[in-house]
């Protein structure tokens, strides 16, 4: 069947819409993990249809911008209880948290923004990639040297991820 001067199935797919959103406090040391990051990928370029964000700490002001994007790949420091610099890889899912009373919208984590977006019809597949943090308590600019030594292999699992979903 001929549609606007082609057949049916042989239109362009769009290519999907990836956000990376880099999360945490820049100014306490390792906390800053995902905007570093995100200054090395923006060093390295990203295609066009990837769009860097540093989120600093997440707010319910994402919940829309979430429902412009099909995959959102989150980079952030977690304390997981192992040596600093460890990596980990995880969807929300896998997070499992202690319900807790929320007094106000500044409280708000990411599971919560990503279930609010999910209400509102726009939640993209999402991925976590995280690092053991050594120190979040510091005033520092300057991440710890085994959380900066786990830069370059956060941008390849980030690579990786950007292969697996077609977007290179």
């Amino acid at each position: 069947m001929v549609s606007n001067g082609r057949l049916r199935g042989d239109e362009k797919k769009s290519p999907r819409k990836v956000l990376i959103l880099g999360v945490g406090n820049l100014l306490l040391t390792d906390d800053g993990f995902g905007v570093h990051v995100l200054t090395a990928l923006q060093k390295r370029g990203v295609p066009a249809n990837v769009t860097l964000l540093e989120a600093g700490t997440i707010s319910h002001q994402m919940i829309l911008t979430f429902g412009e994007f099909d995959l959102l790949i989150v980079i952030d420091a977690v304390l997981a209880g192992d040596v600093p610099g460890a990596l980990f890889r995880f969807s929300p899912n896998e997070m499992r948290f202690m319900p807790e009373r929320k007094m106000s919208l500044h409280e708000l984590s990411l599971i919560d923004v990503l279930n609010m977006a999910e209400l509102c019809g726009g939640k993209p597949e999402t991925i976590i990639i995280a690092v053991q943090p050594k120190d979040v308590t510091s005033w520092s600019l300057e991440l710890s040297e085994e959380v900066k030594a786990a830069i370059p292999k956060t941008l390849d699992l980030i690579t990786e991820e950007l292969k697996n979903a077609g977007v290179l």
